[in-house]
C-alpha cells in the first residue's frame, strides 16, 4: 500500500509545482500592474524594485498555494484516470477512500507549513513590504495623493480627496486626519470643498491651500464633552519635510497584516477594552442629563434649576428663565450629539476588532482549505479524466473563483459588522465541504449527482409500442 501512496503522491507533485508557478505568475502581474507606475514616477533603482516584488511574494504565496493544491489533484489524479490506473486500482480492491487518504495527509503537511508561514514569515515580509513601500512615498508623496485614495504623508496626516486635477493640482472633497501623536485616537479632521496643492521644492515643503470647509477637534482630550468645530473661507496648512531623497525610516507599526497570531489575539483585545471604555463614557454623558432631569424633582434644587432663585422681577425674571432654557436644551443637544459620538468611536473600534479576528481567523481558514479542495477535486478529476488537462485547469480556476468571493464577501460582511469574522473566513470552507462530501460519496458508488427518467409515452388503445 506504501507504493501505491508514493505513486499517488508523486503523481500529484508535478501538476502542483506546475500550479503553484501558475497560479503565482498570475497573481504578480496585479503587483507588476500596480507598482510600475510607482517604480517609474518615483525613479526607484533596479535592485530597490526587485526587493519590493521579491517581497510581494510573500502575501502571493498564501493564496497561489492552495489553488496549486487543487490543480496539483485535478491534473494528476485525472491522468491517473484517463491511463485507467484509477480503474486497475479500483479492480486491485483499491477503491476512492484509499486514494483519499494519501492526498488528504501530504495535504495536511502543507496546510501546517502554511499556517506556520502566515504566523512566522508572511506577518515579517509584509512588514518589510509595507516599510519598503511607506520610504518610497515619503520620496515624493505629493505625486502620490491621489483620487478616491487614503495617503499618508507622514506618521501624522492622511489625506483623501474625492477628486484631483493632475495638471492643476486641484482637489476637490478634501478630508485630513491630523494626529498630535502617532498613537493619537482622536485626530483632529478638516473637511474642505475644494483646495489646491502648492509644492515648495526649495524648501522641502507642500503647501495644501484649502477652501470652504470645517476643523472639527477635541481641545481637551481628555474631556470628550468639549467638542470644537471652526468654519473657515481658506485654510493654508504648510506640511514640512515632504519632499525628500529615500531614507530608511524602520517604521514600527503594524497594520493587521503585518501582525503574527500572537499579535493579532493581543490588538482584538485591546480594541475590545476600548470598545469598553467608550460605553463607560456614554454612559457618564447620560448619567449627567439624567441628573438634572432628576434635581428637577427635588423641591429644593429645582428652583435653581429652572430660575426662580435669580432674584429679578417681571420681564427681567422672564428673560433670565428663557436664557437658562436655552442653555439646558443646549446642554442636552449636546449630550446626544456626543453620545452619537461615542457610539461612531466605538464602530470604529467593532470594525478593528473584526478587522484583527478575521486575520486571525484567516491565517488558519486558507491553508485548510488545501484539505477542502483535495476533498472535491478528487471526484471532480476521476468523473473530467478524458477531458484533458485544459478542463482541469478551468474546473480549478472555477472552484477557487467561488472560494475566493467567499473569502472576500465574508471579510466585507464582517468590516461592516454583519457577520462574525469566525463565519467570514470559514464560510467558504464550510460550504465547499457541504458540497464536497455528496460528490465523492456519489463518485465512490459511481452513480451521477442527478439522475433523470424518462415516462414511456402510453400508447393509445393498449398497443404495442410502435404499432400504427
Amino acid at each position: 500500500m506504501s507504493l501505491i501512496y508514493r505513486h499517488l503522491l508523486k503523481s500529484v507533485a508535478g501538476p502542483f509545482l506546475f500550479g503553484l508557478f501558475v497560479t503565482t505568475f498570475v497573481l504578480m502581474i496585479q503587483v507588476l500592474y500596480r507598482y510600475i507606475d510607482l517604480f517609474v514616477s518615483k525613479g526607484v533603482p533596479f535592485p530597490m524594485a526587485t526587493e519590493v516584488l521579491t517581497l510581494s511574494l510573500g502575501h502571493t504565496f498564501a493564496l497561489s498555494v492552495p489553488m496549486a493544491v487543487l490543480i496539483g489533484v485535478l491534473m494528476g489524479v485525472g491522468q491517473l484516470a484517463a491511463d485507467q490506473e484509477i480503474t486497475a486500482l479500483k479492480a486491485s480492491g483499491v477503491g476512492l477512500y484509499s486514494v483519499l487518504v494519501p492526498l488528504l495527509l501530504g495535504a495536511g503537511f502543507i496546510a501546517l507549513c502554511l499556517t506556520a508561514y502566515n504566523h512566522l514569515v508572511f506577518p515579517e515580509s509584509n512588514h518589510r513590504l509595507a516599510n519598503l513601500i511607506y520610504d518610497i512615498n515619503r520620496k515624493r508623496p505629493m505625486i502620490e495623493i491621489r483620487a478616491q485614495m487614503f495617503t499618508e504623508l507622514n506618521d501624522r496626516i492622511t489625506i483623501f480627496v474625492r477628486k484631483k486635477d493632475d495638471h492643476t493640482n486641484r482637489i476637490e472633497g478634501v478630508t485630513i486626519f491630523e494626529k498630535k501623536e502617532a498613537t493619537d485616537l482622536a485626530p483632529r479632521l478638516t473637511t474642505a470643498a475644494w483646495g489646491r496643492i502648492i509644492p515648495r521644492h526649495a524648501s522641502d515643503s507642500l503647501m495644501l491651500e484649502l477652501h470652504d470647509g470645517e476643523i472639527h477637534d477635541f481641545p481637551e482630550a481628555a474631556d470628550p464633552r468639549k467638542y470644537q468645530v471652526i468654519r473657515f473661507a481658506q485654510h493654508d496648512l504648510l506640511l514640512q519635510n515632504i519632499e525628500r531623497d529615500f531614507q530608511n525610516s524602520q517604521r514600527t507599526a503594524r497594520s493587521d497584516r503585518e501582525m503574527n497570531l500572537i499579535a493579532l489575539l493581543a490588538a482584538a483585545r485591546q480594541e475590545h477594552q476600548r470598545q469598553q471604555s467608550v460605553l463607560d463614557n456614554t454612559a457618564q454623558l447620560t448619567d449627567d442629563v439624567l441628573a438634572r432631569q432628576w434635581g428637577l424633582l427635588d423641591p429644593q434644587a429645582r428652583p435653581k434649576l429652572i430660575g426662580r432663585d435669580d432674584g429679578f422681577q417681571g420681564a427681567r425674571s422672564l428673560a433670565y428663565r428663557q436664557a437658562r432654557l436655552i442653555a439646558t436644551r443646549q446642554k442636552v443637544e449636546l449630550a446626544a450629539s456626543q453620545s452619537r459620538y461615542q457610539e461612531k468611536i466605538r464602530r470604529s473600534y467593532v470594525a478593528k476588532e473584526n478587522r484583527y479576528l478575521v486575520e486571525f481567523h484567516k491565517k488558519f481558514a486558507i491553508p485548510f482549505a488545501c484539505l477542502v479542495f483535495v476533498l472535491l477535486g478528487l471526484p471532480m478529476a476521476v468523473t473530467t479524466a478524458r477531458s484533458g488537462r485544459g478542463v482541469s485547469v478551468s474546473l480549478a480556476m472555477v472552484v477557487y473563483l467561488i472560494y475566493y468571493l467567499f473569502l472576500v464577501g465574508g471579510e466585507k460582511l464582517s468590516d461592516r459588522g454583519m457577520l462574525s469574522p469566525f463565519l467570514a473566513m470559514w464560510m467558504a470552507n464550510i460550504v465547499l465541504v457541504a458540497v464536497g462530501i455528496p460528490i465523492f460519496l456519489r463518485t465512490v458508488r459511481e452513480s451521477t449527482l442527478f439522475h433523470f427518467t424518462l415516462k414511456p409515452r402510453a400508447i393509445a388503445g393498449g398497443g404495442e409500442k410502435g404499432s400504427p
